[in-house]
């Protein structure tokens, strides 16, 4: 334990008129309660920077102090250790006092954050705590300013609960890479944010909605500056009318594809420092269109690495022309196609070098590729009239051949298999059963039954089309558990692929349905299938019986 204020400490100066309070550096951990009840009414300002605060009783006792303006920055900050240990010989008023540990946080609520009613103003900067923001409650409040610059907030989940007057927040330096959807939701007054420095180029991109900002439509200047952001979405600032300045400066954007043009009151665009090649027409045009309703808007794309050449000349143009403030403008600097740097502080003059140019070398390209192209022409049509005979007889011999091998070969195959049977494992009774009794047994059909005639070792779907292609049917056994299994419906789809290409479109599946199914129950190609293909059910009769095991035999045989 560090210091510890007592409640003695304090209670001379509570008749006092006392304003402004600094205890900065004092290694203060912790508060007696009712401590903090000894300052004065007057108080108006109280400096606690560099302590190490806990979490303890007296933070209930926040709430009735009087002040306007808070400062506890640079909390567990770092010092160089002194030569020699510090001891403590004599245990004084101070010393922390076990049996408070127990109950030092019994009157905090989980998330509930309390807070001076009179408070406008906390700066927090610079604390050495890493965590994430979570949803937190807090107690009423009249804070309009957080600066919680350069600490280690690596998450915005929220929302904070209400703050209803804040108009000021700057959350940069804090190593920030998620900020979640509802974090601005109770801050709707908010006019000024500043989250540079962070790493929301991993979010950000995704809000296609722009629900981030939703829920801060009031925001007069947003800086995003240096957060790695390669693009933000169309509507990313849908709910931003009022913005009067935006700072994307220091990222890695190249193409400006994010509305603005409904930013009526936009004074300022910052986007140095990117991957700008140049501004594409609907990226001007937005600027244009802002700059109808604003006429002191101001752009700095310095720091990109811009191009002059042919295919951006049409930019440079539109920079000479533009009403348009550029900022910085004798910084700037692009490549020529020579990769050659040239100055822009005179775009007008550039653009007409360029127009020369560029003139001459289209002429060229265009005239080349004409009279390639023609050669090209006259030389293919001379060829093709020349053996227009050979050509025409070549194509009606291939299609001849194509036709006669085809059909011998149909006719030369011999199947090793008179059926390959499909089912399912639950099924496997009825096929060993009853099924391979009746057609290999009694009718000589020979039949290809997966769990005994594939070879072991071999791949599942290599076995699966092999077999198919070795026989003269496909029998699918139909029931639920077939229309549940994967292989058995990869049996079925290869069996169908067979028939269309292989076969010359020959009919040869064929269904049989081991109890009554409903059309619904169904998948289109089975059902399709069903209604114009050949379908038997197996019958639960002796005489219906006879008559199924002579069909499939016909069929098979």
């Amino acid at each position: 334990m560090n210091t510890m204020i007592k409640r003695s400490h304090l209670r001379n100066l509570k008749g006092t008129n006392l304003i402004e309070l600094q205890v900065n550096s004092n290694r203060i951990q912790k508060m007696e309660k009712g401590a903090l009840l000894q300052l004065p009414s007057t108080l108006r300002t109280i400096s606690m920077s560099d302590n190490e605060f806990s979490y303890g009783d007296y933070l209930s006792d926040v709430i009735f102090l009087p002040v306007e303006h808070a400062n506890i920055s640079e909390l567990f900050k770092s010092h160089i250790p002194s030569k020699y240990e510090e001891r403590c010989e004599h245990r004084n008023e101070s010393n922390f006092q076990e049996e408070e540990i127990k109950n030092h946080i019994s009157s905090i609520r989980p998330n509930f954050v309390p807070l001076p009613l009179r408070l406008k103003s906390i700066v927090y900067r610079n604390c050495l705590i890493r965590y994430e923001i979570p949803a937190m409650k807090m107690s009423e409040n009249s804070i309009e300013y957080f600066d919680g610059h350069q600490n280690m907030f690596f998450s915005l989940i929220g929302p904070l609960c209400p703050l209803d007057h804040m108009r000021y927040l700057d959350l940069s330096g804090n190593m920030c890479s998620n900020v979640s959807k509802v974090f601005f939701k109770c801050i709707g007054n908010l006019q000024i944010l500043r989250l540079q420095n962070n790493l929301l180029g991993f979010v950000l991109p995704d809000d296609v909605n722009g629900e981030v900002l939703q829920y801060v439509p009031d925001l007069r200047e947003i800086n995003l500056s240096e957060n790695r952001i390669p693009t933000l979405p169309y509507y990313f600032f849908k709910s931003q009318v009022s913005v009067r300045r935006l700072y994307l400066d220091g990222n890695l954007l190249d193409y400006l594809i994010f509305k603005i043009d409904h930013m009526k009151n936009l004074n300022f665009l910052g986007l140095s420092n990117n991957r700008f090649s140049y501004l594409d027409k609907p990226a001007r045009d937005q600027l244009e269109t802002v700059f109808k309703n604003n006429k002191n808007l101001s752009i700095d794309i310095s720091g990109n690495p811009l191009k002059c050449t042919c295919d951006t000349k049409d930019f440079i143009q539109w920079m000479g022309n533009t009403k348009i403030i550029f900022n910085n403008l004798h910084f700037y600097s692009c490549r020529l196609s020579t990769d050659k740097k040239q100055n822009l502080n005179n775009p007008n003059r550039l653009y007409e070098v360029l127009q020369k140019e560029c003139v001459s070398y289209t002429s060229l390209v265009i005239g080349l590729i004409s009279l390639v192209g023609l050669f090209v022409s006259i030389l293919t049509f001379g060829l093709v009239y020349r053996h227009r005979w050979r050509i025409r007889y070549m194509y009606y011999m291939v299609k001849i051949r194509y036709f006669e091998t085809k059909q011998k070969t149909h006719e030369r195959k011999i199947y090793r298999y008179d059926a390959f049977v499909s089912y399912e494992s639950n099924d496997r009774s009825f096929v060993h059963g009853q099924f391979l009794r009746k057609l290999e047994n009694d009718a000589g059909l020979k039949l290809c039954i997966h769990q005994r005639d594939f070879l072991p070792g071999r791949d599942i779907a290599e076995n699966i089309t092999s077999a198919i292609h070795d026989s003269r049917k496909i029998v699918v056994i139909m029931s639920p558990n077939y229309l549940n299994s994967y292989w058995c419906m990869f049996e079925y789809n290869m069996a169908r692929v067979e028939s269309i290409y292989s076969r010359n479109k020959e009919n040869i599946l064929f269904l049989v349905f081991l109890q009554q199914m409903s059309p619904r129950s169904l998948p289109l190609l089975v059902l399709e299938l069903v209604q114009s293909q050949s379908y038997i059910e197996y019958p639960n009769d002796e005489y219906g019986d006879t008559v199924f095991w002579e069909k499939l035999k016909e069929v098979l045989t």
